[in-house]
């Protein structure tokens, strides 16, 4: 099946069995997989990746390998329980195995200004949701 023919329930069933001590944050990624917005932004002639998750605030940037998120809960939850995923990397998770991660390319030389522009995107999303560093 294409991953662009796959159901919502087709996806949660293949990713049940995995992730579903994470309740409903899998339908959410299911969701945001489906939706194709998990964006893979890949910087040529490098081929250096930046990921991110389109989610209901804004972009939050996403690191796979490590892993890591710029989420609230990611910082409250999952970096203090083990193998707690926020829904952002689930959706990473699901998409990534399922070909639904949409790609961008750009020039080396338009790093920076995406770095700038997901970093003021990051601020504005805690700002937003009360979480803001600057607050503390």
């Amino acid at each position: 099946m294409k991953a662009e023919e796959e159901s919502a329930e087709g996806l949660k069933q293949r990713f049940t069995q995995r992730y579903s001590r994470h309740g409903s944050k899998l339908d959410r990624a299911v969701q945001t997989a489906l939706g194709r917005c998990v964006k893979e932004h890949l910087f040529l002639p490098s081929k250096r990746r930046v990921y991110t998750v389109v989610g209901n605030l804004g972009d939050e940037f996403i690191d796979p390998e490590k892993p890591y998120c710029s989420c609230s809960n990611f910082f409250f939850r999952g970096l203090g329980q083990k193998g707690e995923l926020c829904y952002h990397l689930l959706s990473y998770v699901i998409a990534s195995e399922s070909g639904l991660v949409d790609t961008t390319t750009f020039s080396d030389e338009e790093y920076e200004l995406l770095m700038a522009a997901l970093v003021s995107d990051v601020f504005h999303i805690l700002d937003t949701s009360g979480s803001s560093p600057r607050q503390v």
